[in-house]
């Protein structure tokens, strides 16, 4: 029989019809796969049990798994869950990723030296709401046990953060209980999701402007030499791919935490919903690739790789993002979420920007209070506004959101 460890601390919430208790493990292990992935609905596949123990298999400095899960009175089986990891948060890079030599010459001497431990719950993935309930009227008391439980947790490591991510509102249920806790909401980059209302690529392609359909075009063609093949088993491909990420990891200017390794892609590369575009060279060898997650009716692109100079010459990156278009319209899917990083490609193959917002609780009162004005201020996202790429009007980003029906 599937159980639950002991193991870990826990905390009550009360719901209609019965008492939620929330506790938090020392392991995703702890858990059944069939009974943590029975929670799993639509818009939740990068929180399949198997994505988040490939996720596991990154480099994240001081990082180890503090999943929270909630159960009833039957306590086999968790009827709610969500996932949390402890790690090292780089401070300086939450405003911008390259850290400056006199701060590395500095920690040659002081390794700790701004780094903050953030106990972080949810996917790693944009659009993917980090409670697992499968009850819907159960939701409420489900969130606040499972929050409850966090923040033991959190205090009893003890953390500097707490993070909550991602949410597409700052509105709604978990926003309430999490407000009434002292998180603060605050925006964070945006996504790019394009929506596919095509029956094939060369009807995305003829509902472009004019200039948007002649850029294409010229990305086909400059990349002609290259051909793409979507593969379901890539784990002979893990170590091309760990190398050709850490070259986008290296130049990164936007987002840089975790380093993925060839172990995570071999982990990756065993689940039924993931798959890679691979884009070739004529003599065999990997120009780029991207990683993706079906999700029923949706798509997410997860990472890619490439050589920049040599990228840029073939124009890989961007006959890529072609390609990406081309797998989602021809797999039947409604949406790619296509991510928070070089929005302005995104942006220029039909994609809309979707805000997105973490809650944050900072174990000192004051710098929460700063964490308040800042995210109103010097930390806020720069605002993004679509282009028109179609001759159309694309669904807005609410109009995207409330299709996938994610709950708040």
């Amino acid at each position: 029989m599937a159980t639950i460890s002991q193991v870990g601390r826990s905390t009550s919430a009360t719901a209609t019809g019965g008492t939620l208790s929330g506790r938090a493990l020392d392991s995703l292990d702890r858990v059944d796969p069939h009974d943590w992935d029975a929670l799993v609905g639509e818009n939740s596949s990068p929180l399949l049990h198997g994505y988040l123990k490939a996720w596991e298999r990154v480099e994240l400095r001081g990082l180890c798994s503090r999943p929270v899960v909630a159960y009833g009175s039957d306590a086999t089986r968790p009827v709610a869950a969500c996932p949390g990891y402890f790690y090292d948060l780089d401070m300086p890079t939450v405003r911008s990723p390259k850290t400056g030599p006199a701060l590395r010459a500095l920690r040659r001497l002081w390794p700790d030296l701004l780094y903050a431990r953030t106990y972080e719950l949810g996917s790693p993935t944009p659009l993917t709401n980090p409670f697992l309930v499968r009850d819907h009227g159960m939701r409420p008391a489900a969130v606040e046990a499972l929050i409850g439980a966090a923040l033991e947790e959190g205090e009893r490591e003890p953390a500097d953060f707490v993070l909550v991510q991602n949410f597409t509102s700052r509105s709604g249920p978990a926003a309430e209980y999490l407000a009434g806790e002292g998180f603060a909401g605050v925006p964070i980059p945006v996504t790019a999701v394009i929506d596919l209302p095509f029956d094939s690529f060369d009807d995305y392609l003829g509902a472009m402007r004019s200039q948007y359909r002649r850029r294409a075009r010229q990305t086909l063609k400059r990349s002609a030499d290259l051909t793409v093949e979507h593969m379901r088993g890539f784990a002979e491909l893990a170590d091309h791919f760990a190398r050709l990420w850490g070259l986008i990891y290296e130049r990164a200017s936007e987002i840089k935490r975790e380093i993925l390794t060839p172990a995570f892609f071999r982990e990756v590369s065993r689940l039924d919903e993931s798959s890679a575009l691979v884009v070739r060279r004529p003599d065999g060898s990997v120009a780029s690739f991207a990683l993706l997650l079906a999700d029923g009716r949706w798509l997410s692109f997860l990472q890619c790789g490439f050589e920049e100079e040599a990228g840029r010459d073939e124009g890989a990156y961007f006959r890529l993002l072609y390609e990406l278009v081309r797998a989602g319209i021809e797999g039947g899917f409604e949406q790619i979420d296509l991510g928070m990083t070089t929005i302005t490609p995104k942006l220029d193959i039909g994609a809309v920007p979707v805000p997105l917002f973490a809650w944050v609780k900072h174990r000192n009162p004051l710098f929460q209070r700063a964490i308040r004005a800042l995210g109103r201020g010097p930390l806020r996202p720069p605002e993004i506004e679509p282009r028109r790429v179609f001759k159309d009007a694309p669904r807005s980003a609410a109009e995207l959101v409330e299709r996938r029906e994610i709950p708040s």
